[in-house]
């Protein structure tokens, strides 16, 4: 059996912290400190290089960097038929959305999280900024987070919404409008189209944020999360299945 070193993209993260205390592991952040028999578990670094790292990967550094370019993961879903919203470099597309009566979010980076960057535009008047990129929103009933590893699907959350006048739009998991409650349950597109994007990424693991709408049964992939969650049971069951997996190698 080898023994669990986990590489966090930030030192404080909690998540990060919790896991390797469940694994009985350690934390590391440089390449000198990797000892032999060791797997590392890339928790969100896209930072790293992983050549000359004389070790196995859980999540090597350039499919997390895959999951934190959205238009690089669009492109990916693409290619592997994982649903997603609709975007477009183009303002005379998202012209016509808005004509349409959707709503666009216009991107100011391709790389944001928790929001950031995001300019909505909700009528056929309104004034388009200039945009890293465009998107279609999605109406949708649910988001669920799917947390797969190799494959498997590993746990469920449902965003539940954290107060009366939370932003219906942008579902940010900030713990203040939004926030990801455990759910034992999810439609069965849901766990499909999770499951389909964390593969097409090529991550080991992952956790992505999927909209449902009932009324189509319908699917779709917001973004895949690298370091997924700080909560303890998706800690213990990612530790389980991390466990189970570093016992055969």
């Amino acid at each position: 059996m080898k023994s669990a070193v986990v590489l966090s993209y930030s030192a404080t993260s909690q998540g990060a912290k919790y896991l390797t205390s469940r694994l009985e592991g350690r934390m590391i952040t440089r390449r000198e400190e990797i000892r032999p028999n060791e797997c590392i578990i890339n928790w969100g670094g896209g930072q790293f290089s992983s050549s000359g790292w004389k070790a196995d990967w859980l999540n090597k550094p350039t499919n997390v960097c895959f999951a934190v370019e959205k238009l690089k993961a669009f492109e990916l879903f693409d290619r592997e038929s994982v649903p997603h919203p609709e975007w477009t470099f183009h303002v005379s597309m998202a012209r016509k959305w808005l004509e349409e009566g959707h709503v666009v979010l216009a991107r100011q980076t391709s790389t944001g999280m928790m929001g950031a960057g995001i300019s909505l535009l909700n009528n056929a008047h309104s004034t388009i900024p200039s945009a890293e990129f465009y998107s279609k929103h999605v109406q949708h009933d649910q988001e669920y987070r799917v947390h797969v590893f190799q494959g498997m699907l590993v746990n469920l959350g449902i965003k539940v919404a954290q107060c009366r006048n939370a932003n219906m739009m942008v579902r940010n998991a900030d713990e203040r409008n939004w926030d990801f409650e455990h759910t034992e349950e999810a439609p069965h597109a849901v766990t499909l189209a999770g499951i389909a994007a964390v593969n097409a990424l090529g991550l080991n693991f992952g956790a992505a944020d999927v909209g449902y709408r009932a009324r189509e049964n319908k699917a779709y992939v917001f973004e895949v999360n690298s370091a997924p969650g700080t909560g303890h049971n998706t800690i213990t069951r990612y530790a389980s299945v991390f466990t189970r997996y570093l016992r055969s190698l």
